[in-house]
C-alpha cells in the first residue's frame, strides 16, 4: 500500500454519480488507488455492493455514507465510515434519511404545481429517470418538463421558490454521530470549506470546533475546493485535538467535474486510527 493514494468520498449511481460501484472499482484501480470509499447520499446500497466485490481489486474499501445533517440552521454533510452496514438501527435511520431527502424535492413540486400546468404531484411520484445519468429525480423531470436547461437553472428553481432543506426535519449532526458511533464507526466532517461560507478563518475555525465537540471524530481536511488556508486550519485543529484526517474527491463520475483520486493524496498523508483496518 506504500504510495498508494486515497480517495475516500465518491457518489455512486445509486444516490446522485453517474458509476456503478464496479465501474468506480476499476476507473480507482487505473488512478493508483490503494484505499477508497463509496459514499452516497443517505443511502447504503453503493456500499454495500462496493465491500461485496472488492477483493478481487488490489483496493482496500471501507463502508462509507455521507449524512445529511442540520444544525444551526445550516446544511451539513457528515461522513460516516466503517460502519457496520448490517446494523439494524444504522440501517433504518438511514431509510428515513433518504425520505427525508426526497421529501424536500416532494414539497418544492407541490408549490410549483400551482404555477405550472405541465407539473403535478402525482406525475412526479410516478416519474422514472435514468440513474446512470447522475443528479436525482426532481433535476432530471425539471429538465424534461422543460423548466430547466441546466443544473444552474434548476437551483434557480429552488431560489424562486425560497426552498430548502430547512423545509424538512433533517437530524442534528450530534444525532448523526451519534448513529454513527452505535454503529461502530467514526463521523467525520465532509468538506467544512464549502459548507461553511462567509466567514473569516478564525470564525470558521469556531464552527469546525462546535462540531467537534458535539460528536464529530475528524474531518476531511483535503478536498478539491479548499483553499491552502482552509486546509492548513483543518489540519491544525486534527492536530490540536487528536482527529482523524481525511481526503476525497467528492467525485460523481461524468456528472461533475471532480475526478477519482484527483488530489493524489498519498494514504500515508492521512490518519484514519482503526478505520483503515475495518
Amino acid at each position: 500500500m506504500v504510495g498508494k493514494i486515497a480517495d475516500l468520498h465518491i457518489h455512486s449511481y445509486y444516490s446522485d454519480g453517474t458509476m456503478s460501484p464496479e465501474e468506480i472499482l476499476i476507473e480507482a484501480s487505473n488512478k493508483g488507488i490503494g484505499l477508497l470509499a463509496i459514499t452516497d447520499h443517505d443511502i447504503l446500497d453503493g456500499s454495500v455492493e462496493l465491500i461485496n466485490m472488492y477483493e478481487k481489486y488490489d483496493i482496500k474499501c471501507i463502508s462509507g455514507v455521507e449524512i445529511d445533517a442540520v444544525d444551526n440552521g445550516m446544511k451539513y454533510h457528515i461522513l460516516g465510515y466503517g460502519i457496520n452496514l448490517e446494523d439494524e438501527d444504522f440501517v433504518n435511520f438511514m431509510k428515513q434519511n433518504h425520505i427525508l431527502l426526497e421529501e424536500v424535492h416532494i414539497k418544492l413540486i407541490e408549490k410549483m404545481q400551482h404555477n405550472y400546468e405541465c407539473i403535478t404531484l402525482s406525475d412526479y411520484l410516478n416519474y422514472i429517470y435514468d440513474r446512470s445519468k447522475g443528479g436525482w429525480k426532481a433535476l432530471h423531470y425539471f429538465i424534461e418538463k422543460g423548466l430547466a436547461k441546466s443544473l444552474t437553472e434548476v437551483f434557480m428553481l429552488y431560489d424562486k421558490y425560497d426552498h430548502s432543506y430547512n423545509c424538512v426535519q433533517f437530524p442534528s449532526i450530534e444525532l448523526v454521530c451519534k448513529y454513527i458511533h452505535n454503529a461502530g464507526g467514526k463521523a467525520i466532517l465532509a468538506h467544512p470549506g464549502k459548507t461553511i461560507k462567509g466567514t473569516n478563518i478564525d470564525d470558521f475555525k469556531s464552527e469546525v470546533l462546535r462540531t467537534v465537540d458535539i460528536g464529530v471524530d475528524g474531518i476531511e481536511c483535503y478536498y478539491p475546493s479548499h483553499s491552502k488556508e482552509i486546509t492548513d486550519a483543518c489540519l491544525e485543529i486534527c492536530k490540536e485535538r487528536n482527529l482523524l484526517i481525511t481526503c476525497g474527491s467528492d467525485c460523481h463520475g461524468e456528472f461533475e467535474d471532480s475526478e477519482i483520486g484527483e488530489m493524489s493524496i498519498p494514504i500515508e498523508k492521512l490518519k484514519l486510527g482503526d478505520i483503515f483496518s475495518r
